[in-house]
């Protein structure tokens, strides 16, 4: 099973992780280092065993497909990869960490994809709202001149 980028994407890189942005669905997404090296080796050629040696090396997670496939999953659930066939990975957080006993420093390391909405361009042209008018400022009491 290969997996290979969609076209169409903006691609942003940030500090280690990457913001992919699809314009078509107004959907940015944020992927943290490891789902960005998964991501990254996403050329349709790529064995997931050749990706996971390399997120090892680039992450210093265990060299095991179980991440990649993880990180597959929440690719391919946000729409930023394709696989050669239909079925996607399944596998859970959970079941990853139970079964590679990861330590939680290793754990806060596993691939994710996070998805956030971004407004539509007429959402950002929409006209502002008035602000209320100010009122006059307190008069404070007269000074004291005797």
């Amino acid at each position: 099973m290969s997996a290979k980028r969609v076209e169409g994407l903006l691609i942003e890189r940030v500090d280690g992780e990457v913001l992919v942005v699809k314009e078509s669905s107004h959907e940015a997404h944020a992927l943290n280092e490891a789902a960005a090296v998964v991501f990254d080796l996403c050329d349709g050629s790529m064995s997931h065993a050749a990706m996971a040696a390399e997120v090892a090396r680039r992450t210093g997670l265990p060299a095991d497909e179980s991440v990649v496939a993880l990180a597959l999953a929440d690719l391919v659930e946000a729409g930023l990869v394709v696989l050669d066939d239909e079925e996607t990975p399944v596998i859970t957080r959970r079941s990853l960490i139970r079964g590679l006993a990861l330590p939680a420093a290793a754990i806060a390391m596993l691939p994710v994809v996070e998805t956030v909405l971004m407004p539509t361009p007429a959402a950002g042209a929409s006209a502002p709202m008035p602000s209320p008018p100010m009122s006059p400022a307190p008069q404070s009491g007269s000074p004291s001149g005797t």
